[in-house]
């Protein structure tokens, strides 16, 4: 049985969301091997050629300079070994559901090079590298999106591999101009893009936004749903609120609270797959011992790598976590009736270490009456119960504790702000008057965040008839492990090279 999805169905969403003329000449670019982003490539191939559309598919992921993050199988290989890859079973199985030859663009710049010359800042840091452009678009942001390695900090005191950021700037501008050069050739009228912020994906957004076309993004979907597709930018959190309370006013008010309040419970019993990477070494109700005549304060940290290239006024939001972090320790500092419990992220434990020490820096500045580092086994959901107020930068724990009941108070970016769950503060008198009276808000706006987690995007119809990934009747795994070995051994030496 397929659960209801916020969408019925993909034709009928895009053909709301598109103009007829937007819909008559669609880009479908991908350079992501992860099997659920090539699953909604095909599933949104098809549609659009059930609609009418001429549609064209650009799989580029073998041409770039620089391999997307989730490359993982080299078409060259997988042919040489006779097995497949994902994206060639696709490409065969896409047009025996009879999606033409033609459709399957190749780069039109047989001889490319830069139509603009790529300049580089002296110093490479962070700041630098993200005031860089080439032909008007923003390559700076979304070569910073993509690091060399896990070790790579978000602190501007940390220089980037030269010939990384040389290398990946000269992967931007070959898939911008490729895509400029395309739209502009075949008359495209719009374009589909995995996320649109990630470096090639980017590249694609970009050039349509100059060019004046529509870009539609596709990414996860809820815990229950298959993908995600929207024409908002991926990073508009107020739009995507306002679709929260659109799916929740009319969804079966018989059901809605039900389902919403599930994703709540799931990560609260550590039952979510995705967030046990975070609460895997806690142990379930596991608390603190907290004086009984003070007004206990939690503060969660929040994922400070995924936020810094939003492009926001973050004097809005104290400047950056750690400054927010600092005020709030200042607002608490000679209050005999705070008590402040500061909870470092869990994913800590899996972040450069750079931004785990400076992190800590800042944590000891502030003195707070008790730390829970990244490596606590004290249970978080047990931890924010206890609370007598929740402050947090905006991750999803705000929204969590606004549905446990307890008050909250955001000071930075956040996807539930606007959802009159939580307390929003911009400065620090703001800040002082909700310590001093904190108070609870709306539930409602909490279960709509919960159902449009659970429940947000579309299933999968063309190409998952069995439960399966399938095309035409045939099973689209990707290639054997040799390949895939083979693939990640040339991989890994092509990056090697280019951290030296």
């Amino acid at each position: 049985m397929t659960l209801r999805a916020e969408h019925d169905s993909l034709w009928g969403y895009l053909q709301g969301a598109l103009t007829p003329k937007q819909l008559s000449r669609p880009l479908l670019a991908n350079f992501n091997h992860w099997a659920f982003v090539q699953q909604t490539v095909a599933e949104i191939a098809l549609t659009l050629n059930q609609m009418g559309s001429q549609v064209e598919i650009a799989f580029w992921g073998g041409n770039t300079p620089i391999h997307d993050t989730a490359y993982s199988t080299s078409n060259k290989i997988a042919s040489l070994l006779l097995s497949p890859s994902r994206e060639q079973r696709i490409v065969s199985g896409l047009k025996a559901c009879g999606i033409p030859n033609s459709a399957f663009t190749r780069p039109p710049i047989r001889k490319w090079n830069p139509q603009e010359q790529l300049r580089f800042p002296d110093v490479l840091n962070r700041s630098s590298i993200r005031a860089m452009k080439y032909r008007g678009a923003d390559i700076g942001r979304a070569i910073l999106q993509v690091h060399p390695d896990l070790e790579t900090p978000i602190t501007d005191r940390h220089l980037w591999p030269d010939k990384w950021v040389k290398t990946a700037a000269r992967s931007f501008a070959y898939v911008f101009d490729q895509t400029t050069e395309l739209i502009i050739k075949n008359e495209v009228t719009s374009v589909f893009v995995y996320n649109g912020r990630f470096l090639h994906d980017r590249a694609v957004a970009e050039a349509a936004q100059q060019l004046g076309i529509a870009t539609v993004n596709y990414d996860t979907g809820g815990a229950d749903t298959d993908f995600d597709l929207t024409v908002d930018p991926t990073h508009d959190w107020s739009r995507l609120q306002e679709r929260m309370m659109l799916l929740y006013d009319g969804w079966n008010p018989s059901e809605r609270d039900e389902i919403g309040s599930g994703w709540f419970a799931q990560r609260a019993n550590h039952a979510d797959q995705q967030n046990q990477a975070y609460t895997d070494a806690q142990q379930i109700g596991l608390t603190i011992e907290v004086p009984s005549d003070k007004k206990i304060v939690v503060y969660f940290s929040s994922s400070g790598d995924e936020i810094v290239e939003l492009d926001l006024d973050w004097n809005e939001y104290f400047g950056d976590q750690d400054g927010a972090l600092r005020e709030l320790g200042a607002a608490c500092q000679g209050q005999d009736d705070l008590f402040l419990v500061v909870r470092t992220h869990p994913h800590k434990r899996r972040k450069p270490r750079l931004d785990v020490a400076q992190w800590h820096e800042s944590v000891k500045a502030v003195n707070p009456d008790v730390h829970l580092d990244e490596h606590s086994e004290i249970d978080s959901y047990a931890l924010m119960r206890q609370a007598d107020v929740v402050v947090t930068y905006g991750s999803t724990t705000g929204i969590e504790a606004a549905f446990s009941g307890r008050p909250v108070i955001v000071m930075g970016p956040s996807a539930y702000d606007e959802l009159d769950a939580v307390q929003r503060v911009k400065n620090s008198a703001q800040l002082r008057a909700a310590l001093a009276k904190p108070s609870t808000r709306s539930k409602k706006g909490a279960i709509a965040f919960g159902l449009m987690m659970q429940r947000r995007g579309f299933n999968y119809s063309a190409t998952s008839p069995n439960g399966r990934f399938e095309l035409h009747g045939r099973n689209l795994e990707d290639s054997n492990q040799l390949v895939l070995h083979a693939s990640h051994f040339m991989s890994k030496i092509s990056r090697s090279r280019l951290l030296r």
